[in-house]
């Protein structure tokens, strides 16, 4: 080996242990900065005749794609649970303990307790007082949990918001890195762009599922879990969102622009193509999915649940049940109902055996005045044990008559003489029998002559206007626990707490009506709808109005628990995959110290060489 040869050898060494001592530096200075990856020195060897140098270097990041790509999922995924158990346990603070002061099942019992008072003593006018004040702190108290679930969806709508335009701020900040990384693919300062690249996915993995794929050009790609093509070189997609401020309960997502009253995402491709993200589900997880989720799915269903309470104490104590009377025609037999007095939203029963051995099954069928109405939202279907139809009454007695018979099928043989309805079942067919068949029309009057004992104690809003669960013009149901308040004739004149008939009047001290009041509340079975979701179920289902709110407040708070679980799990897997990711891509100093000795001999070697090719060039020279 000539001593030229050995000086370049010595030279290329040289340089290679120099630019590894400095990435060694760089990783010891960056120890504990967030995103910095690991940086090791690749050597390429060179051979010329049979001497064996460094050809070239190049800083190369340690880290495991395979777990980073994990991480991005987990981020993802923490980002869905930990924004939904947030709001969730939000939402629990609004009811606040079961049992407390200001709790709602403390507030209702406080309200049959006062009621139950004055039945004991129906004359006192203090007893009368007091349940006009529980009954009213009870509505105040479905208006503010009513606030707070709206309040809640507002909040999620602004967080929508916010996180779509943090993901296209993401998206442009990725278009200029990642074309810096494709510029200079080999240049040593690439390693410090993929590091900042990386920092924007994580960033971007908190808001929704990604997926990435890195080219030989180290250009990255990214879709996202259900498949859409966010990134490429340059953004492929930027999103926008028509944000709405102060939701109200009826503000409800749709897929039609003309129903929809909350904000939806728009997608629109490079090529100017616009879609809707929500209804093609472009977000799965991370915390754009779970603030969709909130807004249009637990918190519609938690004021579902303050609206069927509320729904429920209304008609519990407004709505008359007008059991039908036996009627035969032949072998057939059923009953005779009046429908004199059914208002928009009341409702006609009717309760058959499909025989021979069948359980008792229902039709419900609910009245609208306006064809426009049907068919009935979803929120007021029922199941296979009780079907709920809407009825247009607009046509007359024959047409609804008619209206029925088609509902109920062959098995039935539906008539109506002026006002009154007739169901009878297929007598020696013997398919079916018919065991009841009841109207429940509201009473609107507080006292009349003759009057029923059921009064309209909770009406709609200032109005007073009476609760009868009507459909025309949207559900009457919808948004009502923020609307319920005490009928203000009932203030003004609370003997009509007992006082139901004036005409023979009703003594003062009769127990009738506050009698019946409590044993609606806390003894008569109610149909719940299936749009509660009480205990994770669809169908409906028979409650108490008392038993309807322990259900409600034991759902939400199992709700709240499995949130807080289920992001509990996901923190745990989402700390065991950084682990993972950590134990290549983080600085270990020590690991570093010991490097930095090798390549400090290695330089020293180096140096000595080039130092001894000097002593003996120059003693060349002096031959």
């Amino acid at each position: 080996m000539g001593l030229s040869t050995s000086l370049n050898t010595a030279i290329g060494g040289l340089n290679a242990t120099q630019v590894g001592i400095g990435v060694v530096s760089q990783n010891v200075a960056n120890a504990g900065t967030a995103g910095y990856v690991r940086r090791v020195v690749s050597n390429t060897d060179s051979l010329s005749g049979l001497t064996i140098g460094v050809q070239s270097t190049q800083v190369q990041r340690l880290l495991d794609t395979i777990v980073q790509s994990q991480l991005w999922q987990e981020s993802a995924g923490s980002g869905y649970t930990s924004t939904r158990a947030g709001a969730l346990s939000n939402l629990d603070q609004l009811y606040g303990a079961p049992g407390s002061s200001t709790a709602l099942d403390t507030i209702y019992n406080n309200f049959t307790s006062a009621l139950q008072g004055l039945q004991n003593d129906p004359s006192s006018y203090s007893l009368r007082s007091q349940v006009l004040d529980a009954a009213n702190t009870l509505a105040k108290r479905l208006n503010g949990l009513s606030d707070g679930v709206q309040a809640l969806r507002s909040q999620a709508e602004a967080g929508i918001g916010a996180s779509v335009t943090r993901v296209n701020d993401l998206l442009g900040a990725l278009t200029k890195v990642n074309a810096r990384v494709v510029a200079a693919p080999h240049d040593n300062a690439t390693a410090a762009l993929k590091d900042q690249r990386d920092l924007i996915l994580s960033e971007l993995s908190q808001y929704v599922d990604i997926k990435t794929t890195e080219d030989a050009r180290g250009s990255v790609s990214v879709v996202t879990g259900s498949g859409t093509q966010l990134f490429d070189g340059q953004a492929a997609v930027t999103f926008s969102f028509d944000q709405h401020s102060d939701l109200q309960p009826g503000d409800q997502w749709s897929s039609d622009p003309t129903k929809r009253g909350v904000g939806t995402i728009t997608m629109k491709d490079a090529s100017g193509n616009m879609s809707d993200a929500i209804a093609n589900n472009v977000f799965r997880s991370g915390s754009i999915a779970a603030n969709i989720e909130l807004r249009d799915k637990s918190l519609v269903q938690a004021q579902a649940q303050l609206d069927e309470i509320a729904a429920q104490m209304s008609k519990a104590l407004s709505d008359r049940e007008i059991a039908g009377t036996p009627a035969t025609a032949g072998a057939a037999s059923g009953f005779d109902v009046d429908m004199t007095g059914l208002q928009a939203g009341n409702a006609i029963t009717l309760d058959y055996k499909v025989t021979p051995g069948g359980q008792t099954q229902r039709f419900t069928f609910v009245r609208v005045d306006s064809a426009a109405s049907l068919p009935l939202p979803a929120s007021a279907g029922g199941d296979a044990n009780n079907r709920v139809v809407g009825i247009d009454f607009s046509g007359g007695p024959a047409s609804v008559a008619a209206q029925i018979q088609a509902a109920v099928g062959p098995g039935f043989t539906v008539s109506n003489t002026g006002s009154t309805l007739q169901i009878l079942d297929d007598g020696a067919a013997g398919t079916r029998d018919v065991v009841g068949l009841t109207a429940r029309p509201t009473n609107t009057a507080l006292s009349s002559a003759g009057g029923p004992a059921e009064l309209p104690f909770f009406v709609d809003g200032s109005a007073a206007k009476a609760f009868t669960g009507s459909y025309d013009g949207g559900s009457q149901t919808v948004g009502y626990a923020s609307r319920i308040t005490v009928n203000p004739g009932l203030i003004a004149d609370r003997s009509l707490l007992t006082v139901y008939s004036t005409n023979p009047a009703t003594a003062q001290g009769d127990a009738t009506r506050p009698q019946l009041m409590l044993e609606r509340l806390t003894k008569s079975q109610r149909a719940i709808t299936n749009a509660t979701g009480l205990d994770g179920g669809t169908s409906t289902s028979s409650s108490t109005v008392g038993n309807l709110v322990q259900r409600v407040i034991s759902t939400q708070g199992q709700a709240v628990e499995n949130a807080k679980r289920l992001d509990e799990g996901q923190q745990v897997a989402l700390a065991s995959i950084q682990s993972r990711f950590q134990q290549t891509a983080q600085v270990n100093v020590d690991q570093e110290m010991s490097q930095l000795i090798e390549l400090q001999n290695a330089y020293a070697a180096n140096a000595r060489i080039i130092s001894t090719v000097k002593e003996m060039m120059d003693m060349l020279m002096r031959v």
